[in-house]
């Protein structure tokens, strides 16, 4: 019993000690419902935009976000660690490329999820650029990441799991507060200190769930490989 308990806690999911895991309890406060629409503009709201569009995929993710880290321990933390530097983007982009579809022949900037915005044809760039995909790594990486995990949903055809929006609301509230603080600490110095801890605080969540991401896009191509190709549902 203790074996299968510590086998169920390994890949996430509840155990007879640990029945709720601990990130649970604070994305609790925000709500798991998909939002109505997307109000974001630009290519954070086309990014936003593609995962609320893939809510009625018919599969799941073969471990939720929240649990990704018990799953893939050594995989998070890498990403965590390196998550601005864009390293880890490249690298997922990439073996997201080449598990999924012909490898970078196949890329084009932002993976058409972004359209074209002023004189910024996205989905025409880059198109089969080994450099297009570093430079976009290192530019933009949590962004860059987040295709990546779009790219492999399309592919398999995922639905995001509910804890997604949650880890997206509390991120968002993060980066607001953290906004606040800096415009606050413009007008009276006493809020430099306290927006530089937000600010602290804002940037190790976004980097977690980064490394959240990593490890679930880890686990997936690990069971899609050990399931074989003919498992696999291509739909880009």
């Amino acid at each position: 019993r203790w074996l299968s308990s510590r086998r169920r806690a390994q890949v996430g999911a509840p155990s007879p000690w640990f029945p709720t895991p601990p990130a649970a309890m604070v994305f609790c406060l925000f709500s798991d419902k998909p939002p109505d629409k997307v109000g974001a503009k630009g290519a954070a709201g086309a990014r936003n935009q593609a995962l609320l569009d893939r809510q009625d995929n018919p599969n799941e993710f073969a471990v939720p976000l929240k649990s990704a880290c018990c799953a893939d321990p050594c995989t998070c933390c890498i990403t965590t660690i390196c998550a601005f530097g864009g390293c880890p983007a490249c690298y997922f982009r990439k073996k997201v490329l080449d598990e999924t579809a012909n490898g970078t022949d196949d890329y084009v900037c932002c993976q058409g999820y972004v359209p074209k915005i002023c004189c910024l044809d996205f989905p025409n760039m880059c198109q089969g650029s080994a450099v297009g995909l570093c430079c976009e790594g290192c530019c933009c990486p949590i962004f860059s990441l987040s295709i990546a995990r779009i790219h492999l949903m399309d592919a398999h055809q995922l639905h995001p799991d509910p804890t997604d929006y949650q880890i997206i609301r509390f991120s968002n509230c993060c980066q607001i507060l953290s906004c606040i603080c800096d415009i606050l600490a413009c007008f009276d110095e006493s809020f430099a200190q306290l927006a530089a801890i937000i600010d602290c605080i804002a940037d190790t969540i976004t980097a977690s769930v980064a490394g959240c991401m990593g490890a679930q896009i880890t686990v997936e191509l690990k069971k899609a490989a050990e399931s074989g190709p003919s498992a696999q549902t291509m739909s880009r």
